[in-house]
């Protein structure tokens, strides 16, 4: 099985980024990825201030899938996430849902182990891995790896993880993927900023789905289908998150939009991804048993 090396990363989704690998589509590969903070931190006296944006959010890539070309949707197929052996939490001031009332900055480094971390002596939480950053490149612009977006990236999402596969739009022949930012957990709204921030490798594959037209990310998991959305208040990405999920429901059922609306009221749920990045993220799922 191939290995893409983490040495190749970028720190902006851009149309103008060059394949640092090509893959073909349906080849398993394995992604090594850098943790959040670029390796940069490796011990509590090293704090949030001390770390630049630039080194922020590596995301291993782009690579280039071959056949892909702009206006399909590309399926990320996620097998297996591996975290390495040590993750890092930060709190501050200057990032986080609550940071007026930060006092000092804070860094802890966890000791990652089987299924668990250790928070601190005698508490110890569980894994949830997941990746927090995966997208393609955009049709214009540049966007730093700390922002989420319709192209995906920095999505922060907990059902991005092993057994899910996740949709997205591509605007760019090849799709131009990135991934990184892996959370060895990570409760839903990210407050203090980070998750347990961890490097190590993602076995995925990618395809060209065939009946699905993403226009956002879209995460299809064992037994839910979630939409997603990112927007510059937590309203207005609940409402396209919702209005994503309802015309699915439509789509997939053949209810009309007035049936599909009802019934998400009826066993949807609108939930938090993050609220700590430039742009606020949320998304709705519903159980597959219902379309």
């Amino acid at each position: 099985m191939r290995r893409l090396s983490s040495s190749k990363v970028i720190y902006e989704f851009s149309s103008d980024n060059e394949p640092a690998y090509k893959v073909n589509q349906g080849e398993p590969v394995i992604v090594e990825t850098q943790d959040c903070f670029s390796g940069k931190v490796k011990n509590p006296k090293k704090l949030f201030e001390d770390v630049a944006m630039g080194d922020v959010n590596p995301a291993t890539g782009p690579i280039n899938v071959e056949g892909l070309v702009a206006g399909d949707t590309l399926c990320v197929s996620i097998n297996k996430i591996k975290c390495g052996a040590l993750g890092v939490m930060m709190c501050s001031p200057n990032v986080g849902f609550l940071s007026d009332d930060v006092r000092k900055s804070r860094t802890k480094i966890l000791k990652i182990h089987s299924d668990k971390a250790t928070f601190s002596p005698g508490l110890e939480i569980e894994l949830r891995p997941h990746i927090g950053v995966l997208g393609v490149s955009p049709s214009k612009g540049k966007h730093p790896t700390f922002y989420p977006g319709d192209y995906g990236g920095n999505m922060d999402t907990v059902e991005v993880a092993a057994g899910s596969k996740v949709y997205l739009p591509t605007f760019v022949d090849g799709a131009m993927v990135a991934m990184g930012d892996l959370h060895a957990a990570m409760g839903d709204g990210e407050i203090s900023g980070t998750g347990v921030e961890v490097s190590g490798e993602v076995t995925v594959r990618f395809t060209r789905s065939e009946d699905i037209q993403a226009a956002r990310p879209l995460i299809e998991t064992r037994t839910h289908w979630i939409t997603y959305a990112a927007a510059n208040t937590l309203e207005e990405a609940s409402r396209r998150a919702s209005s994503d999920l309802v015309r699915l429901i439509s789509s997939r059922s053949g209810m009309d939009f007035e049936e599909a609306y009802m019934l998400a009221s009826a066993v949807a749920d609108l939930k938090i991804s993050q609220v700590v990045d430039p742009l606020m993220a949320t998304r709705m799922s519903i159980s597959k048993r219902y379309l």
